[in-house]
């Protein structure tokens, strides 16, 4: 049955569904580690009656079904009537995973699919107080994780679900339930003025809030005919109902002081949804502004005129604020990213029985929206190596006197206009020795060249097409691809990815991206008379270009940086092949670039210096041109092409 996605109330449901959705993961993962925590325990257990309660408002009865159970089998272990244990987190994180597919179809504007008949039977087996058969461990769990990662990031984000606290007794709860949906009897009236007599104003809202999906479901236009919910054994009474159907209890709430009123109100309008699309748009009037700034202060250098000079310095100081305000609109916590891992590496430890522990650090970090989506797929293969290539199994790291417990540590730090990535373990880590003898085994070079590679590039090997140190072939990190995946993709967001690591103490590798690709700082270089921008971020150093200092090495050009070789290019002879005028290349700068994880020098003629450019998309003719990432207008209203260096030494470097 087709879903009216236009419904406000359906709309409302999504966004706070999907929040509560994101949290419920690591908060079980969490609570799996500490099970003691009674306000964790408490958390998850609002977080399914929250969503119950939504989906029973929007008569999703498929939904309903698994979050009521999961509903009672956490409000047992409240009570003490059961033990959290990993069986039992088994199969509530698998009716987490079906409900996310219930989700993703609801939000495609499809009615969600009933859940496996398998998954009820095993949840109403531990609400029996039974033990679950014992299911293999859950690899196929985990490449669904990875499979509809992207589908979950996007979203705003909230604490909302797991803010509340737990003040009354379950009788009392059940009792207030029973008064507002209308469904009274004897008993319960009687129970429910108790209760009303022990609660305060504040406690009464706030469970008002937690039935109505914290109000946003409750308009009258859009109620449906009938309150009632499907259960799996009996009708539940924590069922959210529209609003006007509501009865107060005996003891009506005291009407709120204007003041408060007046302050909640407030506090409600401190946040607006915007649609991306309309983000964007600002975004690209700011990049408009930012270009008439630049061409600007480049004609003041041509003017003596002091006025002049002062207005375009106060245009400069007011476009720079809003460029980093217009920034920040789009800017969303790593976490959304951070968030899905205490899953994926729960999950894939217990299938290589292996005990690790997720450390996340930074995970409030802001970054532009489509970094955010964009850094998904890497960091998984990152993670999911770490935890299958770098922890050893419990036996051997005890064997090496180390902790049975391994660790990842996986953080995010600001540093300037970058965000700095590192996944750290402290697992096997690497033998250089070993990465040599494979690359001349799979026939990547050839035991000359490989003995002359020093540790940090026999570690950059992994990165290598079809380069793999597992001998046989797994579902969990790769099947020899997948390493190459992310340093390809580093390299398309203007990042550098480099590894660091030590046998038997742990490697770790660390990602720096922009904050943000809409605008990018870039070197400006000149080729003969053409200006090219060459993006800063892989600038790792300039110098003059010195002919002693280069030589020739297996028929490469190389120039010695502090003892290394790195390979040497001009690249005007890889883009303007065509200039007929002579070229000294004896003279010019060398502007040394990290490329993934290697380093390569290009000769240019000159260099203009650092200037925050605007991307700007390129035309038909040019679209698809390998080596090209945009072009953008300079300060003196010149068009220049903006360089994908990655692109570009794919395309005529013949070696990297």
């Amino acid at each position: 049955m087709a879903i009216d996605m236009d419904d406000e109330i359906l709309q409302d449901f999504l966004v706070e569904a999907q929040e509560i959705l994101e949290s419920l993961g690591e908060q079980l993962v969490e609570l799996e580690q500490t099970p003691d925590d009674n306000e964790l325990l408490n958390a998850v257990f609002r977080g399914f009656h929250t969503i119950k309660g939504g989906a029973g408002f929007l008569e999703l009865t498929s939904m309903v079904k698994v979050c009521h159970c999961a509903e009672d089998i956490f409000n047992l272990l409240r009570q003490g009537e059961r033990k959290v244990d990993a069986l039992l987190m088994d199969v509530i994180l698998k009716s987490l995973d079906v409900v996310n597919g219930m989700f993703e179809e609801l939000t495609s504007g499809n009615e969600p699919s009933a859940a496996p008949a398998e998954l009820l039977s095993q949840l109403e087996s531990l609400m029996a107080g039974e033990v679950p058969e014992e299911e293999a461990a859950p690899e196929a769990v985990v490449d669904e994780v990875d499979v509809e990662f992207d589908a979950m990031l996007d979203g705003a984000t909230s604490d909302d679900s797991a803010s509340s606290t737990d003040e009354i007794t379950d009788d009392e709860f059940e009792s207030l339930l029973d008064d507002l949906q209308g469904k009274k009897t004897s008993e319960n009236n009687a129970l429910s003025s108790n209760a009303s007599d022990e609660i305060n104003d504040e406690e009464f809202d706030h469970l008002l809030d937690e039935i109505h999906g914290k109000g946003k479901h409750s308009t009258p236009d859009k109620a449906p005919a009938s309150d009632s919910t499907v259960s799996p054994s009996e009708p539940s009474k924590e069922q959210a109902i529209p609003a006007q159907t509501v009865a107060a209890p005996k003891e009506q709430p005291k009407p709120a002081k204007k003041d408060d009123a007046s302050k909640a109100g407030s506090q409600q309008e401190t946040t607006v949804r915007v649609a991306t699309k309309r983000l964007d748009e600002i975004m690209n009037m700011v990049g408009e502004l930012v270009l008439v700034r630049n061409r600007l202060k480049t004609l003041e250098g041509s003017r003596n005129d002091e006025e002049l000079s002062k207005v375009i310095s106060s245009l400069d100081v007011v476009t720079g604020d809003l460029q980093t305000s217009a920034m920040r609109t789009r800017m969303q916590p790593i976490k959304k990213v951070f968030g899905r891992f205490p899953r994926v590496v729960r999950d894939l430890a217990r299938s290589l029985n292996k005990d690790i522990r997720l450390e996340m650090e930074g995970e409030e970090t802001d970054l532009d929206k489509n970094l955010v989506e964009a850094l998904a797929d890497p960091l998984v293969h990152l993670v999911r190596n770490s935890v299958d290539h770098g922890i050893e199994i419990p036996e051997i790291r005890k064997a090496a006197g180390k902790p049975e417990t391994g660790t990842i540590n996986l953080s995010a730090v600001q540093e300037g206009d970058h965000i700095l990535l590192s996944i750290a373990d402290d697992g096997a880590g690497m033998d250089a020795d070993i990465l040599r003898q494979i690359a001349v085994d799979k026939g990547l070079m050839d035991e000359d060249a490989a003995a002359r590679l020093d540790d940090t590039d026999c570690y950059n090997l992994i990165f290598a097409p079809g380069f793999s140190t597992k001998a046989e072939i797994s579902d969990i990190s790769g099947r020899g691809v997948g390493m190459d995946v992310v340093k390809t993709r580093i390299s398309q967001l203007n990042g550098s990815i480099t590894i660091e690591s030590e046998k038997g103490k742990g490697s770790t590798i660390k990602i720096k991206v922009p904050l943000t690709l809409a605008i990018m700082p870039t070197l400006m270089v000149m080729l003969s008379d053409h200006i090219f921008a060459l993006p800063l971020v892989n600038v790792s150093e300039i110098f003059n270009l010195d002919l002693s200092r280069t030589n020739v090495v297996d028929g490469k050009l190389v120039v010695q940086v502090r003892g290394k070789s790195i390979p040497l290019f001009y690249l005007r002879e890889w883009l303007i092949p065509y200039d007929e005028s002579p070229m000294d290349k004896s003279e010019g700068f060398v502007v040394i670039m990290n490329i993934g994880t290697r380093h390569m020098g290009f000769v240019v003629d000159q260099l203009i210096g650092q200037e925050e450019v605007v991307i700007k998309p390129l035309g038909a003719l040019l679209q698809g041109v390998s080596g090209l990432a945009g072009a953008t207008i300079t300060g003196d209203g010149r068009i220049s092409l903006i360089l994908d260096i990655p692109g570009l030494t794919s395309s005529h470097a013949q070696s990297m």
